[in-house]
């Protein structure tokens, strides 16, 4: 499994029965999508203003709420389909991202997966960033931010630290 989804179920309060898969609802979709939807806008926004830890924030919240709806699904990220050719114009890349959270509507795992991949293709190869080190960060904020009761995403982590020179 995964060690970033592990993380992820590491936070999930619901016990599982053994052989049963969890049932996600059209309300969980709706509730997943409008968190990627979040995500793609901080991503989008930081995008238009330059700003490349910005834009590693938005990339990592989009992958970190992949992983949380594989979770409550109870889901490993499906191999990549090695769709990740070298997109280097941003908007392309904003037309890919939104492609993946688009097709995330449906609720299949495998959509989950892509858009996962496709944002840790983007965080290493365009950003040069760490996406092990940036999934940690996030995952570390996110932790404390539950428990403060702090659930605006307007504020996302600074992630410079996380990119290489």
């Amino acid at each position: 499994m995964n060690n970033h989804l592990t993380l992820l179920q590491s936070l999930q309060n619901q016990p599982k029965n053994k052989g049963e898969t969890p049932h996600f609802s059209d309300m969980d979709v709706i509730s997943a999508q409008a968190t990627l939807m979040e995500a793609g806008s901080l991503t989008f926004k930081a995008i238009k203003s330059g700003e490349i830890s910005g834009i590693l924030a938005g990339l990592v919240a989009l992958a970190y709420a992949a992983l949380q709806a594989l979770a409550a699904q109870d889901q490993d990220i499906l191999e990549n389909s090695g769709e990740n050719q070298p997109v280097y114009q941003m908007l392309e890349i904003m037309r890919l991202i939104s492609e993946k959270v688009h097709d995330c509507s449906s609720g299949q795992a495998e959509h989950y997966s892509g858009l996962y991949y496709l944002c840790s293709h983007l965080a290493t190869d365009f950003l040069n960033a760490d996406f092990e080190k940036a999934i940690q960060v996030y995952h570390e904020w996110n932790k404390v931010r539950q428990v403060v009761g702090d659930h605006q995403k307007t504020n996302l982590p600074d992630l410079t630290d996380c990119l290489y020179e």
